[in-house]
């Protein structure tokens, strides 16, 4: 009786040890893979800002190149500018 006693506390003894062990690395692993995500993350939002930045620009851009002002610069040398009112060469008959 003694040994069977002995044996099932040395086995209780393994079981609780390999338990410990594996909680362990358990948290090691959780703590380890929030380390990446957390990296990820920070690369993720450096990336996100810098694409802000990007559209802002281009923005910026669009609405420099939309004003009427820089339409009518560049019609005026590409020859598109407004038609003048043509004149009269002869007179017509009307009511």
């Amino acid at each position: 009786m003694k040994k069977l006693w002995a044996t099932h506390k040395v086995l209780w003894m393994f079981l609780l040890v390999v338990y410990l062990g594996a909680t362990l690395c358990g948290y090691l692993w959780i703590q380890n893979r929030y380390d990446v995500l957390a990296t990820q993350k920070a690369g993720l939002v450096r990336e996100v800002s810098a694409l802000r930045g990007e559209v802002v620009l281009s923005e910026l851009e669009n609405r420099e190149l939309a004003s009427l002002d820089r339409i009518s610069s560049v019609a005026h040398l590409l020859g598109l500018e407004y038609a003048q009112v043509p004149c009269k060469v002869k007179q017509t008959e009307g009511k």
